[in-house]
């Protein structure tokens, strides 16, 4: 019987270290790729990389949510000067509601508000698109699709149809290619933030004057949209 017991302590024993020697194995080939943070990890991993909720160390430090090897989620980041910030993180960069401390000799100075691109945008929700310049359109509406997706449809109608009464269109981004969309345009495999000016002539409904119109705008938030122009 002592043997039969003996014998069950080495297996347990024996398991709990080939289990622990898995674990830190695992922990070892989990990577993060912010060269800051990148010295030594540990948290949940997927196919090699830091996946969920995980604690990252290296010059800085980074306690919270991570995807694909970079915070994203909710996080607290430490630098080395004891600076940190606490708030929402996308792919490695400052996004959303957050908190900034500044450590100082001469005291701490604090930042609130929101994050657009790892930079500071005011204390008040931003909006995912701007509107620079309108003339000649009547109304305008921005409508994100989904947050997948990386392109912007662009639609023109007048009196409720597709306006197929314009002449000199051009389209000019800063990123992206353009492509035809049925009756509509696109552009595709772009940047975000986008920023774009349409040019074109248009009839009125009557068909007895033209009019010029120009319009520009910057759409920030990355995803799939159709923007539709009514003159």
């Amino acid at each position: 019987m002592k043997v039969k017991i003996y014998s069950l302590k080495v297996f347990f024993f024996v398991l709990f270290l080939f289990v622990a020697n898995y674990s830190l194995g695992q922990q070892a080939s989990c990577k993060v790729i912010m060269p800051a943070i990148g010295g030594a990890y540990s948290g949940d991993c997927k196919k090699g990389l830091a996946q969920g909720k995980g604690i990252a160390q290296g010059i800085d430090h980074y306690e919270g949510q991570f995807s694909s090897g970079l915070p994203h989620g909710k996080g607290i980041y430490t630098w080395a000067n004891g600076s940190f910030y606490q708030g929402q993180w996308v792919n490695g960069l400052k996004e959303g509601k957050g908190k900034m401390v500044y450590r100082a000799s001469a005291g701490d100075s604090i930042v609130t508000g929101y994050w657009k691109y790892d930079n500071y945008v005011g204390k008040g929700i931003p909006s995912p698109f701007t509107i620079i310049r309108n003339l000649g359109v009547v109304r305008s509406n921005f409508r994100k699709i989904s947050d997948s997706g990386n392109d912007v449809i662009i639609k023109i109608i007048i009196g409720g149809r597709i306006n197929s009464d314009i002449e000199g269109f051009s389209m000019v981004s800063d990123s992206g290619e353009e492509y035809q969309a049925g009756t509509s345009i696109g552009i595709q495999n772009l940047r975000f933030p986008l920023e774009v000016k349409i040019r074109y002539r248009t009839w009125n409904q009557l068909h007895t004057s033209q009019s010029n119109v120009v319009f520009e705008f910057t759409i920030h938030d990355p995803g799939r949209w159709e923007v539709t122009l009514t003159n």
